[in-house]
């Protein structure tokens, strides 16, 4: 991930600190043309080891708690559309 500086994720794992989430629209470059609507955690914790072997930790909030959800879910095989809300949770984005 690239925020300020790249940054490795070696063994990561969530931890989600607080029970509030939120409601987005998540898109995927699995599929370009779909919005999912899913529920999220609002903040997450992301412990990881990084390139020199260190033991670490990230608190994310937001748009970068979601974003990290998304992509450990992948870590998974999980997909979006498997986090749907339910089946009228499909949208298709305009396209130009």
């Amino acid at each position: 991930m690239y925020i300020d500086h790249p940054v490795v994720f070696i063994n990561p794992r969530l931890e989600f600190p607080h029970a509030e989430q939120m409601e987005v629209l998540d898109d995927c470059m699995s599929f370009p043309a779909l919005l999912v609507k899913v529920i999220r955690y609002k903040r997450c914790i992301i412990h990881f080891t990084d390139m020199e072997g260190h033991c670490c930790k990230m608190e994310l909030e937001d748009d970068l708690a979601e974003l990290l959800q998304h992509e450990y879910d992948h870590l998974d095989g999980i997909l979006a559309v498997m986090r749907s809300i339910d089946n009228h949770s499909f949208y298709w984005k305009e396209t130009p």
